[in-house]
């Protein structure tokens, strides 16, 4: 990934884990994100959240996908097997929103949430700049709120790129087709599950 990008996931990661933990929730978790261009990626995350009450709250999110492409579980468990090979795309969403809990207290605590995103993009066949563009969710925790907790969600991401390309680098990736500047879009649909600590 490009220096700046490394050095800005690391300081958002610092202002994320600086938050008060008497007042935040904390979650790992695995992620799957299939684009309608770039392919499919699996990667994970983390996730910070800021009750306001029992039912509303923000949250600040980072998800990390090493490549964008159509076999990537294959990429994440045998990354001797050129990882970074020519035409994928590395993605960093930093994602801060709102978040809507239901049925506080109960065992299964159904939410709703969204907000901006902030895409840190890195391609091995050209330029490319970061983006701004938002997302969606709908998912669910399960569990004692006072313990461990599983969650797991739905994920919408929107966001359109531009990358900037050598026409004899670029090849066919999807339905991107070979210019000086290419446009595309990385909506998405995607899943993440994981655990969730309450504090």
């Amino acid at each position: 990934m490009k220096a700046r990008n490394l050095l800005l996931a690391a300081t958002s990661v610092l202002l994320l884990s600086s938050v008060p933990a008497k007042a935040t929730d904390f979650a790992l978790f695995g992620s799957y994100w299939k684009t309608d261009v770039a392919g499919k990626a699996g990667g994970g995350g983390i996730d910070f959240g800021l009750p306001v009450n029992d039912t509303f709250g923000f949250e600040l999110r980072a998800t990390y996908f090493e490549q964008l492409n159509d076999d990537p579980f294959r990429h994440i468990f045998h990354s001797d097997q050129d990882v970074f090979r020519n035409q994928s795309l590395q993605v960093l969403p930093l994602e801060a929103g709102v978040k809507f809990n239901f049925a506080p207290g109960s065992t299964f605590r159904p939410y709703i949430g969204g907000g901006a995103s902030y895409f840190l993009l890195d391609s091995d066949f050209g330029e490319v700049k970061d983006e701004l563009g938002w997302y969606g969710s709908l998912g669910a925790t399960v569990g004692d709120n006072q313990g461990p907790q599983f969650f797991f969600e739905g994920i919408w991401r929107k966001v359109r790129a531009e990358v900037r390309v050598d026409p004899e680098d670029l090849g066919d990736i999807g339905d991107i087709n070979a210019e000086d500047r290419v446009s595309f879009d990385l909506d998405g649909f995607g899943l993440n599950a994981g655990i969730r600590w309450t504090f």
